[in-house]
């Protein structure tokens, strides 16, 4: 295998995970922009460290994503946005990195129309393990509040464990599959949430809300608390990046 020296692409679980990796950021970013030319397979090998194989079948992979079209003698191209997978995860994941003001936008109103419905059916259907898991994501995210930003990291992984096992409570399947799917943007989301002017101060009892209106199996109550924490965690983030 090659590769003995850390070369552009980083350290990644494979050669191949380094290619996809390495390329979908710069199509997501918009520094490979749609109708872009790849260089050719030898080029990019080349350039990466890589073997030709590696490139192919990151090319496959990409393609398989709708970022790419690979044209027997003519190249591969880079595909417009509206070709993406954007419900792909490493897609998802891409864009959250950028912070993409669009990405972001678009996320939140996608949480608008899933999570006050998710919210309504965990008040319903959640388990006392389910709201103990709440509890204790909501008791961490109010114990690392005042020590933001140092504590961004467990404070925003606690949000988002919230998050997910609201989801999860909901009892429904296909939502509880969505969150992991959206898990990586929907931490990006959350990550620029909490940079928001303002934020977690509007949020954090908005959160104590929703646990509360579980808790207290109140299905009406729950999904407009949670309608009115992103609502008002959209309007922070608007705020912020002006999307």
């Amino acid at each position: 295998m090659r590769m003995s020296k850390e070369g552009p692409l980083g350290r990644h679980r494979t050669i191949h995970g380094r290619v996809v990796e390495w390329l979908g950021r710069r199509i997501v970013s918009g520094e490979l922009p749609a109708g872009a030319q790849l260089p050719n397979e030898a080029e990019l090998a080349a350039q990466l460290d890589v073997s030709r194989g590696g490139v192919r079948e990151a090319v496959k992979a990409l393609a398989a994503k709708g970022l790419v079209e690979p044209r027997p003698r003519l190249g591969t191209r880079v595909l417009p946005r509206d070709q993406w997978n954007l419900m792909d995860r490493d897609v998802i994941s891409w864009h959250g990195s950028t912070e993409d003001p669009s990405f972001l936008g678009a996320l939140l109103e996608l949480r608008l129309m899933v999570e006050p419905g998710a919210a309504q059916l965990a008040a319903e259907r959640a388990t006392g393990e389910q709201m103990a898991k709440l509890a204790d994501a909501y008791e961490r995210m109010e114990a690392h509040a005042p020590n933001l930003p140092d504590s961004e990291d467990a404070f925003v992984e606690a949000d988002l464990e919230f998050h997910l096992t609201l989801l999860k409570a909901s009892g429904n399947q296909l939502i509880e599959q969505l969150g992991r799917l959206l898990e990586t943007g929907l931490y990006h989301g959350l990550e620029a949430s909490s940079h928001a002017p303002g934020g977690v101060v509007a949020t954090l009892p908005l959160h104590q809300v929703v646990l509360g209106a579980v808790r207290g199996r109140r299905p009406v109550a729950a999904a407009r608390a949670m309608r009115k924490l992103l609502e008002t965690t959209a309007e922070a983030v608007r705020q912020m990046v002006d999307y």
